[in-house]
Protein backbone atom coordinates (compact mmCIF):
# COMPACT_ATOMS: atom_id res chain seq x y z
CA UNK A 1 0.00 0.00 0.00
CA UNK A 2 1.41 3.47 -0.72
CA UNK A 3 0.30 6.44 1.87
CA UNK A 4 1.70 10.21 0.92
CA UNK A 5 4.29 11.46 3.57
CA UNK A 6 2.36 14.59 5.41
CA UNK A 7 5.49 16.16 5.92
CA UNK A 8 6.97 15.17 2.33
CA UNK A 9 6.83 15.26 -1.59
CA UNK A 10 7.34 11.25 -1.33
CA UNK A 11 4.99 8.40 -0.82
CA UNK A 12 5.89 5.20 0.67
CA UNK A 13 4.85 1.77 0.36
CA UNK A 14 4.23 0.05 3.40
CA UNK A 15 3.90 -3.75 3.96
CA UNK A 16 1.07 -3.94 6.36
CA UNK A 17 2.10 -7.28 7.45
CA UNK A 18 5.33 -6.61 9.20
CA UNK A 19 5.79 -6.39 13.19
CA UNK A 20 6.18 -2.96 12.95
CA UNK A 21 3.97 -2.01 11.57
CA UNK A 22 1.19 -3.97 12.71
CA UNK A 23 2.12 -2.15 15.98
CA UNK A 24 1.93 1.27 14.60
CA UNK A 25 -1.82 0.34 13.44
CA UNK A 26 -2.77 -1.17 16.71
CA UNK A 27 -1.69 2.39 18.17
CA UNK A 28 -4.21 3.93 15.26
CA UNK A 29 -6.91 1.66 16.54
CA UNK A 30 -6.87 2.25 19.70
CA UNK A 31 -7.38 5.79 18.99
CA UNK A 32 -9.59 5.48 16.57
CA UNK A 33 -11.71 3.13 18.98
CA UNK A 34 -11.24 6.16 22.31
CA UNK A 35 -12.90 8.50 19.98
CA UNK A 36 -15.33 6.97 18.17
CA UNK A 37 -16.71 4.05 20.66
CA UNK A 38 -19.39 2.28 19.66
CA UNK A 39 -21.61 0.55 22.73
CA UNK A 40 -23.61 -2.37 21.85
CA UNK A 41 -21.53 -4.00 18.53
CA UNK A 42 -19.54 -6.16 18.05
CA UNK A 43 -15.61 -4.85 18.15
CA UNK A 44 -13.86 -4.15 14.88
CA UNK A 45 -11.34 -6.70 13.52
CA UNK A 46 -8.03 -6.04 15.48
CA UNK A 47 -4.92 -5.03 12.90
CA UNK A 48 -2.86 -7.44 13.82
CA UNK A 49 -4.96 -9.91 12.32
CA UNK A 50 -6.68 -7.94 9.88
CA UNK A 51 -5.83 -9.14 6.15
CA UNK A 52 -6.84 -5.53 5.25
CA UNK A 53 -5.53 -2.40 6.93
CA UNK A 54 -7.83 0.11 4.44
CA UNK A 55 -10.88 0.51 7.44
CA UNK A 56 -8.41 2.24 9.51
CA UNK A 57 -7.38 5.08 7.35
CA UNK A 58 -10.08 7.09 8.72
CA UNK A 59 -8.31 6.90 11.99
CA UNK A 60 -4.73 7.38 10.33
CA UNK A 61 -6.84 10.60 8.73
CA UNK A 62 -7.81 11.79 12.19
CA UNK A 63 -4.39 11.33 13.59
CA UNK A 64 -3.01 13.88 11.79
CA UNK A 65 -0.55 15.19 14.08
CA UNK A 66 0.88 11.80 15.47
CA UNK A 67 0.89 10.31 11.92
CA UNK A 68 4.27 11.98 10.73
CA UNK A 69 5.80 10.90 14.70
CA UNK A 70 4.39 7.00 13.01
CA UNK A 71 5.27 7.38 9.41
CA UNK A 72 9.12 8.07 10.63
CA UNK A 73 10.37 4.79 11.74
CA UNK A 74 8.86 3.92 8.09
CA UNK A 75 11.04 6.08 6.16
CA UNK A 76 14.16 5.31 8.54
CA UNK A 77 13.39 1.28 8.47
CA UNK A 78 12.82 1.61 4.21
CA UNK A 79 16.55 3.11 3.82
CA UNK A 80 18.18 0.48 5.91
CA UNK A 81 16.21 -2.35 4.73
CA UNK A 82 16.71 -1.30 0.89
CA UNK A 83 20.60 -0.98 1.74
CA UNK A 84 21.09 -4.13 3.97
CA UNK A 85 18.32 -6.38 1.86
CA UNK A 86 20.60 -7.61 -0.70
CA UNK A 87 23.34 -9.33 1.98
CA UNK A 88 20.20 -10.44 4.35
CA UNK A 89 17.41 -11.81 2.31
CA UNK A 90 17.74 -15.13 0.91
CA UNK A 91 17.93 -15.75 -3.06
CA UNK A 92 16.31 -18.38 -4.68
CA UNK A 93 18.90 -19.99 -6.94
CA UNK A 94 16.25 -21.28 -9.50
CA UNK A 95 15.27 -17.58 -10.09
CA UNK A 96 18.20 -16.55 -10.97
CA UNK A 97 20.45 -18.88 -11.99
CA UNK A 98 21.36 -22.25 -14.41
CA UNK A 99 22.77 -25.03 -13.55
CA UNK A 100 26.26 -23.72 -15.01
CA UNK A 101 29.09 -21.73 -14.38
CA UNK A 102 30.99 -19.04 -15.88
CA UNK A 103 34.35 -18.41 -14.85
CA UNK A 104 35.84 -14.74 -15.28
CA UNK A 105 39.48 -14.65 -15.95
CA UNK A 106 41.22 -11.66 -14.91
CA UNK A 107 44.69 -9.74 -14.60
CA UNK A 108 45.54 -7.23 -12.27
CA UNK A 109 48.64 -4.81 -13.05
CA UNK A 110 50.34 -2.02 -10.81
CA UNK A 111 51.67 -1.81 -7.28
CA UNK A 112 51.32 -0.20 -3.85
CA UNK A 113 50.16 2.76 -4.36
CA UNK A 114 47.90 1.93 -7.43
CA UNK A 115 46.55 -0.73 -10.12
CA UNK A 116 44.40 -1.45 -12.79
CA UNK A 117 42.14 -4.69 -13.71
CA UNK A 118 41.34 -5.80 -16.96
CA UNK A 119 38.75 -8.82 -17.86
CA UNK A 120 39.97 -11.09 -20.48
CA UNK A 121 38.36 -14.18 -21.27
CA UNK A 122 34.83 -15.72 -19.91
CA UNK A 123 34.72 -19.46 -20.03
CA UNK A 124 31.05 -21.35 -19.97
CA UNK A 125 31.75 -24.66 -17.24
CA UNK A 126 28.84 -27.68 -17.88
CA UNK A 127 27.88 -27.43 -13.90
CA UNK A 128 27.34 -25.25 -10.61
CA UNK A 129 29.22 -27.32 -8.68
CA UNK A 130 28.21 -25.21 -5.10
CA UNK A 131 26.08 -25.15 -2.66
CA UNK A 132 23.05 -23.62 -4.24
CA UNK A 133 21.94 -22.12 -1.04
CA UNK A 134 25.40 -20.17 -0.42
CA UNK A 135 24.83 -17.39 -2.84
CA UNK A 136 25.46 -14.54 -0.71
CA UNK A 137 27.37 -15.82 2.25
CA UNK A 138 27.65 -13.80 5.31
CA UNK A 139 31.39 -13.86 6.40
CA UNK A 140 33.99 -11.43 4.46
CA UNK A 141 37.35 -13.33 4.30
CA UNK A 142 39.51 -11.56 2.19
CA UNK A 143 40.73 -8.64 0.07
CA UNK A 144 38.11 -8.82 -3.28
CA UNK A 145 34.73 -9.75 -3.11
CA UNK A 146 33.09 -9.84 -6.80
CA UNK A 147 29.27 -8.96 -6.26
CA UNK A 148 27.09 -10.11 -9.21
CA UNK A 149 23.61 -7.23 -9.50
CA UNK A 150 20.50 -8.24 -11.36
CA UNK A 151 20.77 -5.33 -13.92
CA UNK A 152 16.79 -4.67 -14.06
CA UNK A 153 16.16 -4.90 -10.59
CA UNK A 154 19.36 -3.59 -9.07
CA UNK A 155 19.32 -6.49 -5.94
CA UNK A 156 22.40 -8.95 -5.16
CA UNK A 157 22.12 -12.34 -6.21
CA UNK A 158 25.49 -13.63 -5.69
CA UNK A 159 28.73 -12.91 -3.71
CA UNK A 160 32.35 -14.61 -3.53
CA UNK A 161 35.15 -13.19 -1.68
CA UNK A 162 38.88 -14.37 -2.67
CA UNK A 163 42.27 -13.29 -2.40
CA UNK A 164 44.62 -12.01 -5.11
CA UNK A 165 48.42 -12.71 -5.20
CA UNK A 166 48.23 -9.50 -6.20
CA UNK A 167 47.01 -7.97 -2.75
CA UNK A 168 50.00 -9.99 -1.08
CA UNK A 169 52.24 -8.11 -3.59
CA UNK A 170 51.20 -4.87 -2.54
CA UNK A 171 52.64 -5.30 0.99
CA UNK A 172 56.12 -6.10 -0.12
CA UNK A 173 59.27 -3.56 -0.57
CA UNK A 174 59.40 -3.60 -4.11
CA UNK A 175 55.54 -2.55 -4.38
CA UNK A 176 56.60 0.14 -2.39
CA UNK A 177 59.35 1.26 -4.26
CA UNK A 178 56.34 1.05 -6.89
CA UNK A 179 57.69 -1.89 -9.96
CA UNK A 180 55.02 -2.55 -11.27
CA UNK A 181 53.51 -6.02 -11.94
CA UNK A 182 51.08 -8.19 -12.87
CA UNK A 183 49.08 -11.47 -11.48
CA UNK A 184 46.29 -13.36 -12.91
CA UNK A 185 43.46 -14.16 -11.02
CA UNK A 186 39.65 -15.99 -11.28
CA UNK A 187 35.96 -15.70 -10.81
CA UNK A 188 33.54 -18.07 -10.94
CA UNK A 189 29.78 -17.85 -11.04
CA UNK A 190 26.91 -19.58 -11.65
CA UNK A 191 25.73 -19.05 -15.44
CA UNK A 192 22.87 -15.63 -14.62
CA UNK A 193 19.30 -15.88 -16.41
CA UNK A 194 19.47 -12.11 -17.61
CA UNK A 195 21.93 -9.77 -17.54
CA UNK A 196 23.82 -8.91 -14.79
CA UNK A 197 26.80 -6.25 -13.38
CA UNK A 198 29.52 -7.49 -11.87
CA UNK A 199 31.14 -5.16 -9.43
CA UNK A 200 34.63 -6.24 -8.05
CA UNK A 201 35.17 -4.52 -4.56
CA UNK A 202 38.85 -4.10 -2.49
CA UNK A 203 39.28 -3.94 0.90
CA UNK A 204 41.10 -0.90 1.77
CA UNK A 205 43.93 -0.11 4.61
CA UNK A 206 40.93 0.61 7.35
CA UNK A 207 38.96 -2.57 6.24
CA UNK A 208 36.42 -0.82 4.07
CA UNK A 209 35.46 -2.58 0.35
CA UNK A 210 35.79 0.10 -2.27
CA UNK A 211 34.51 -0.22 -6.34
CA UNK A 212 37.78 -0.77 -8.54
CA UNK A 213 36.10 -2.49 -11.11
CA UNK A 214 32.32 -3.25 -12.91
CA UNK A 215 31.47 -4.99 -15.84
CA UNK A 216 27.99 -5.98 -17.76
CA UNK A 217 27.37 -9.62 -18.67
CA UNK A 218 24.79 -10.72 -21.04
CA UNK A 219 24.42 -14.03 -20.71
CA UNK A 220 23.89 -14.61 -24.67
CA UNK A 221 27.18 -12.53 -25.19
CA UNK A 222 29.01 -14.47 -28.14
CA UNK A 223 32.30 -13.84 -26.71
CA UNK A 224 31.28 -16.61 -23.85
CA UNK A 225 33.57 -19.09 -24.26
CA UNK A 226 31.73 -22.71 -23.99
CA UNK A 227 34.00 -25.33 -25.16
CA UNK A 228 35.03 -28.71 -24.77
CA UNK A 229 36.98 -29.16 -21.75
CA UNK A 230 40.33 -30.57 -22.09
CA UNK A 231 40.24 -34.26 -21.67
CA UNK A 232 43.02 -35.13 -19.02
CA UNK A 233 43.39 -38.54 -16.96
CA UNK A 234 40.58 -38.02 -14.07
CA UNK A 235 41.02 -40.36 -11.20
CA UNK A 236 37.73 -40.24 -8.74
CA UNK A 237 39.48 -41.74 -5.71
CA UNK A 238 36.12 -40.83 -3.51
CA UNK A 239 32.44 -39.52 -4.41
CA UNK A 240 30.32 -38.65 -1.62
CA UNK A 241 27.35 -37.74 -3.90
CA UNK A 242 25.73 -34.64 -5.88
CA UNK A 243 28.69 -31.77 -6.37
CA UNK A 244 25.98 -29.16 -5.00
CA UNK A 245 25.24 -31.95 -1.48
CA UNK A 246 29.38 -32.41 -0.69
CA UNK A 247 32.10 -31.13 -0.61
CA UNK A 248 34.57 -31.64 -3.87
CA UNK A 249 38.42 -31.20 -3.28
CA UNK A 250 40.51 -31.31 -6.30
CA UNK A 251 43.82 -32.48 -7.07
CA UNK A 252 46.33 -31.12 -10.04
CA UNK A 253 48.97 -32.87 -10.58
CA UNK A 254 52.33 -30.97 -11.42
CA UNK A 255 56.05 -31.67 -12.41
CA UNK A 256 54.90 -35.47 -12.57
CA UNK A 257 55.90 -36.90 -16.03
CA UNK A 258 54.00 -39.31 -17.96
CA UNK A 259 55.53 -42.48 -16.83
CA UNK A 260 54.57 -41.03 -12.86
CA UNK A 261 50.78 -41.09 -13.54
CA UNK A 262 50.89 -43.72 -10.51
CA UNK A 263 52.75 -41.63 -8.56
CA UNK A 264 50.43 -38.74 -8.47
CA UNK A 265 47.26 -40.99 -8.24
CA UNK A 266 48.90 -42.76 -5.02
CA UNK A 267 50.10 -39.04 -3.71
CA UNK A 268 46.29 -38.01 -4.06
CA UNK A 269 45.38 -41.13 -1.98
CA UNK A 270 47.96 -40.30 1.03
CA UNK A 271 47.40 -36.57 1.39
CA UNK A 272 43.38 -36.89 1.21
CA UNK A 273 43.64 -39.89 3.66
CA UNK A 274 45.85 -38.28 6.12
CA UNK A 275 42.82 -35.00 5.61
CA UNK A 276 40.54 -37.33 6.19
CA UNK A 277 41.77 -38.37 9.70
CA UNK A 278 42.35 -34.61 11.04
CA UNK A 279 39.50 -33.75 13.13
CA UNK A 280 36.96 -31.66 12.42
CA UNK A 281 37.64 -33.21 8.52
CA UNK A 282 37.20 -36.48 9.99
CA UNK A 283 33.37 -35.52 11.00
CA UNK A 284 32.47 -35.63 7.34
CA UNK A 285 34.32 -38.28 5.87
CA UNK A 286 30.96 -39.55 3.77
CA UNK A 287 30.42 -35.51 2.41
CA UNK A 288 34.03 -35.34 0.90
CA UNK A 289 34.31 -36.03 -2.84
CA UNK A 290 38.22 -36.37 -3.80
CA UNK A 291 39.37 -36.39 -7.54
CA UNK A 292 42.92 -35.86 -9.06
CA UNK A 293 43.45 -34.38 -12.47
CA UNK A 294 46.64 -35.60 -14.05
CA UNK A 295 48.29 -33.75 -17.06
CA UNK A 296 52.08 -35.01 -17.56
CA UNK A 297 54.70 -32.60 -16.91
CA UNK A 298 57.56 -32.80 -19.70
CA UNK A 299 60.00 -32.39 -16.52
CA UNK A 300 59.91 -33.94 -13.13
CA UNK A 301 59.94 -31.49 -10.26
CA UNK A 302 59.38 -27.80 -9.58
CA UNK A 303 61.56 -24.53 -10.05
CA UNK A 304 63.90 -23.65 -6.90
CA UNK A 305 65.29 -20.39 -8.10
CA UNK A 306 67.61 -20.03 -4.86
CA UNK A 307 69.08 -23.21 -6.41
CA UNK A 308 69.55 -21.73 -9.65
CA UNK A 309 67.02 -25.09 -10.61
CA UNK A 310 64.28 -24.48 -13.14
CA UNK A 311 61.83 -27.26 -14.84
CA UNK A 312 58.88 -27.17 -17.49
CA UNK A 313 56.31 -27.97 -15.89
CA UNK A 314 52.58 -27.84 -16.64
CA UNK A 315 51.55 -24.67 -14.14
CA UNK A 316 55.03 -23.59 -14.01
CA UNK A 317 55.10 -23.96 -10.58
CA UNK A 318 58.00 -22.31 -8.08
CA UNK A 319 59.65 -21.11 -5.09
CA UNK A 320 61.07 -17.95 -4.14
CA UNK A 321 57.81 -16.21 -4.07
CA UNK A 322 58.33 -12.75 -3.07
CA UNK A 323 61.88 -14.14 -2.77
CA UNK A 324 61.29 -16.60 0.26
CA UNK A 325 62.83 -19.68 -0.19
CA UNK A 326 60.18 -21.69 0.98
CA UNK A 327 57.53 -20.30 -0.74
CA UNK A 328 55.72 -22.28 -3.75
CA UNK A 329 52.90 -21.08 -5.64
CA UNK A 330 52.50 -21.20 -9.15
CA UNK A 331 51.51 -17.47 -10.81
CA UNK A 332 49.47 -19.15 -13.82
CA UNK A 333 46.29 -19.09 -12.27
CA UNK A 334 44.34 -19.29 -15.25
CA UNK A 335 45.45 -22.46 -16.51
CA UNK A 336 45.16 -23.50 -12.65
CA UNK A 337 41.16 -23.56 -13.16
CA UNK A 338 40.96 -24.35 -16.77
CA UNK A 339 42.68 -27.76 -15.40
CA UNK A 340 40.53 -28.01 -12.58
CA UNK A 341 37.39 -27.17 -14.40
CA UNK A 342 37.45 -30.48 -16.08
CA UNK A 343 35.43 -31.73 -11.99
CA UNK A 344 32.88 -30.49 -10.18
CA UNK A 345 35.24 -28.53 -7.89
CA UNK A 346 34.67 -26.50 -4.69
CA UNK A 347 38.81 -26.18 -4.01
CA UNK A 348 41.88 -26.79 -5.47
CA UNK A 349 45.05 -28.35 -4.69
CA UNK A 350 48.56 -28.55 -6.22
CA UNK A 351 50.64 -31.46 -5.59
CA UNK A 352 54.19 -30.73 -6.94
CA UNK A 353 56.14 -33.69 -7.35
CA UNK A 354 59.32 -32.85 -5.17
CA UNK A 355 61.41 -33.36 -1.76
CA UNK A 356 62.01 -29.85 -1.05
CA UNK A 357 59.96 -28.94 1.92
CA UNK A 358 57.49 -25.63 1.22
CA UNK A 359 54.20 -24.85 0.34
CA UNK A 360 51.64 -21.64 -0.34
CA UNK A 361 48.04 -20.78 -0.80
CA UNK A 362 46.00 -18.27 -1.82
CA UNK A 363 42.69 -17.16 -0.18
CA UNK A 364 39.89 -19.29 -0.96
CA UNK A 365 41.73 -20.09 -4.34
CA UNK A 366 44.02 -23.03 -4.46
CA UNK A 367 46.82 -24.20 -1.90
CA UNK A 368 49.98 -26.57 -3.16
CA UNK A 369 52.44 -28.91 -1.47
CA UNK A 370 55.40 -30.76 -2.24
CA UNK A 371 54.45 -34.45 -1.84
CA UNK A 372 58.14 -35.96 -0.92
CA UNK A 373 59.21 -34.61 1.94
CA UNK A 374 58.47 -36.17 5.54
CA UNK A 375 56.65 -33.28 6.50
CA UNK A 376 54.53 -32.31 3.33
CA UNK A 377 51.24 -34.07 4.39
CA UNK A 378 50.68 -31.55 7.34
CA UNK A 379 52.14 -28.53 4.68
CA UNK A 380 49.58 -29.43 2.99
CA UNK A 381 47.37 -29.50 5.97
CA UNK A 382 48.49 -26.18 6.87
CA UNK A 383 48.34 -24.68 3.10
CA UNK A 384 44.36 -25.98 2.87
CA UNK A 385 43.38 -24.59 5.87
CA UNK A 386 44.51 -21.07 4.43
CA UNK A 387 42.90 -21.76 1.10
CA UNK A 388 39.90 -23.38 2.12
CA UNK A 389 38.93 -21.78 4.95
CA UNK A 390 40.81 -18.28 5.13
CA UNK A 391 42.51 -18.79 8.57
CA UNK A 392 45.67 -16.81 8.89
CA UNK A 393 49.01 -17.55 9.93
CA UNK A 394 50.01 -17.62 13.59
CA UNK A 395 53.63 -18.12 13.16
CA UNK A 396 55.86 -14.72 13.52
CA UNK A 397 58.54 -13.40 11.30
CA UNK A 398 60.45 -14.68 8.17
CA UNK A 399 58.47 -13.38 5.52
CA UNK A 400 58.26 -10.60 2.89
CA UNK A 401 55.03 -8.65 3.83
CA UNK A 402 55.42 -5.42 5.74
CA UNK A 403 52.51 -5.05 8.06
CA UNK A 404 50.31 -7.74 6.58
CA UNK A 405 47.71 -6.02 9.13
CA UNK A 406 47.54 -2.65 10.30
CA UNK A 407 48.05 -1.77 13.60
CA UNK A 408 44.34 0.24 14.39
CA UNK A 409 42.64 -3.01 12.84
CA UNK A 410 40.81 -5.66 13.64
CA UNK A 411 41.81 -8.60 11.63
CA UNK A 412 39.39 -9.99 9.44
CA UNK A 413 40.20 -14.18 10.23
CA UNK A 414 38.80 -15.83 12.51
CA UNK A 415 42.09 -17.48 14.84
CA UNK A 416 44.12 -13.73 15.19
CA UNK A 417 42.77 -10.56 17.02
CA UNK A 418 44.18 -7.57 18.54
CA UNK A 419 41.31 -7.70 20.61
CA UNK A 420 41.73 -8.78 24.61
CA UNK A 421 38.36 -7.54 25.92
CA UNK A 422 36.81 -10.93 27.15
CA UNK A 423 33.64 -9.96 26.67
CA UNK A 424 34.15 -8.91 22.93
CA UNK A 425 36.61 -11.47 21.54
CA UNK A 426 35.87 -13.32 18.69
CA UNK A 427 36.51 -16.56 20.04
CA UNK A 428 34.85 -15.38 23.69
CA UNK A 429 33.03 -18.78 23.46
CA UNK A 430 35.67 -21.24 23.06
CA UNK A 431 37.91 -19.43 26.37
CA UNK A 432 38.60 -21.56 28.92
CA UNK A 433 37.45 -21.05 32.49
CA UNK A 434 39.34 -18.15 34.45
CA UNK A 435 41.95 -18.14 31.64
CA UNK A 436 44.12 -15.32 32.22
CA UNK A 437 44.20 -12.62 29.00
CA UNK A 438 46.81 -12.43 27.79
CA UNK A 439 47.70 -15.75 28.25
CA UNK A 440 50.84 -16.87 29.98
CA UNK A 441 52.94 -19.19 28.08
CA UNK A 442 53.15 -22.45 29.74
CA UNK A 443 56.28 -25.12 29.30
CA UNK A 444 55.78 -28.47 27.93
CA UNK A 445 53.79 -30.88 28.47
CA UNK A 446 51.88 -28.87 30.68
CA UNK A 447 51.06 -26.84 27.24
CA UNK A 448 50.03 -29.78 25.73
CA UNK A 449 48.21 -31.14 28.36
CA UNK A 450 46.02 -28.17 29.52
CA UNK A 451 45.13 -26.98 25.53
CA UNK A 452 43.87 -23.75 27.32
CA UNK A 453 41.93 -21.43 24.92
CA UNK A 454 42.61 -17.78 25.67
CA UNK A 455 45.10 -15.25 23.88
CA UNK A 456 48.50 -15.92 23.65
CA UNK A 457 50.72 -13.06 21.91
CA UNK A 458 51.72 -13.27 18.77
CA UNK A 459 50.64 -14.30 15.50
CA UNK A 460 49.95 -13.03 11.81
CA UNK A 461 53.40 -12.67 11.28
CA UNK A 462 54.47 -10.31 14.48
CA UNK A 463 55.29 -11.19 17.94
CA UNK A 464 53.71 -8.07 19.81
CA UNK A 465 49.91 -7.00 19.31
CA UNK A 466 48.15 -9.71 17.75
CA UNK A 467 46.84 -12.54 19.75
CA UNK A 468 46.10 -15.82 18.43
CA UNK A 469 43.92 -18.79 20.76
CA UNK A 470 46.19 -21.52 21.89
CA UNK A 471 49.57 -21.81 22.93
CA UNK A 472 50.24 -24.66 19.86
CA UNK A 473 48.35 -25.10 16.59
CA UNK A 474 49.05 -26.00 12.89
CA UNK A 475 48.77 -22.83 11.78
CA UNK A 476 51.74 -21.60 13.83
CA UNK A 477 53.71 -24.67 13.70
CA UNK A 478 53.92 -27.89 12.48
CA UNK A 479 54.47 -30.58 15.56
CA UNK A 480 52.79 -33.90 14.59
CA UNK A 481 50.71 -34.22 17.77
CA UNK A 482 49.18 -30.90 18.49
CA UNK A 483 46.49 -30.47 15.67
CA UNK A 484 44.42 -27.35 15.40
CA UNK A 485 43.47 -25.23 18.11
CA UNK A 486 39.77 -25.28 18.84
CA UNK A 487 39.33 -21.99 16.88
CA UNK A 488 40.51 -22.97 13.62
CA UNK A 489 38.25 -26.38 13.85
CA UNK A 490 35.18 -24.39 14.01
CA UNK A 491 36.23 -22.21 11.46
CA UNK A 492 36.91 -25.18 9.28
CA UNK A 493 33.78 -26.63 10.62
CA UNK A 494 31.84 -23.64 9.56
CA UNK A 495 32.85 -23.65 5.99
CA UNK A 496 32.66 -27.17 5.42
CA UNK A 497 29.37 -26.70 6.45
CA UNK A 498 28.21 -23.92 4.05
CA UNK A 499 29.36 -25.95 1.14
CA UNK A 500 27.01 -28.64 2.16
CA UNK A 501 23.42 -28.98 1.05
CA UNK A 502 20.11 -29.20 3.05
CA UNK A 503 21.14 -32.55 4.63
CA UNK A 504 22.08 -33.70 8.55
CA UNK A 505 25.68 -32.65 9.48
CA UNK A 506 27.11 -34.55 11.83
CA UNK A 507 28.05 -34.55 14.96
CA UNK A 508 31.32 -33.03 16.29
CA UNK A 509 34.10 -35.48 17.21
CA UNK A 510 37.10 -35.54 19.65
CA UNK A 511 39.56 -32.98 18.70
CA UNK A 512 42.50 -35.33 18.89
CA UNK A 513 44.07 -35.72 15.38
CA UNK A 514 45.04 -39.23 14.15
CA UNK A 515 48.28 -39.68 12.67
Amino acid sequence: MEIRCLTSESSLTIDFQSDACRLALALVFLHQSVQNPAAGTAPPASPLSSASPFHLLPGLLAMRSLLPCLLLPFCVCAETLSAEQPENTAVAFADWFEDRALRLEFVVAGHAAEHSIALQEIFEEPCWPENPAMLVPARQLCSTRARLYDVATGRLICQRSLDTLFSEYTTTTPAAHKIRRSFEFVVRFPRPKAPVKLVLEERSRNYQYEPVFETTIQPDDLHIRSESVQQDEIHELKIAGPPQNSLDITFLSEGYTAEQAADFKADVQRMSDFLMNQPPYSDFRDRISIRGVFRPSPEQGTDEPHRRIYKNTNLGATFNIFDLDRYLLSEQNHMIHRMAAQVPSDTVVLLANSKTYGGGAVCLDYCISTTGHNNSPFVFLHEFAHSFAGLADEYTGNVAYNQMYPDDQEPMEANITRNLNRETLKWRHLLSPAVELPTPVLPQPEASEKQLVGAFEGGGYVQKGIFRPEQDCWMGSLRKDEGFCAVCREAIRQTITGHLGNQPLPPAASPQATP
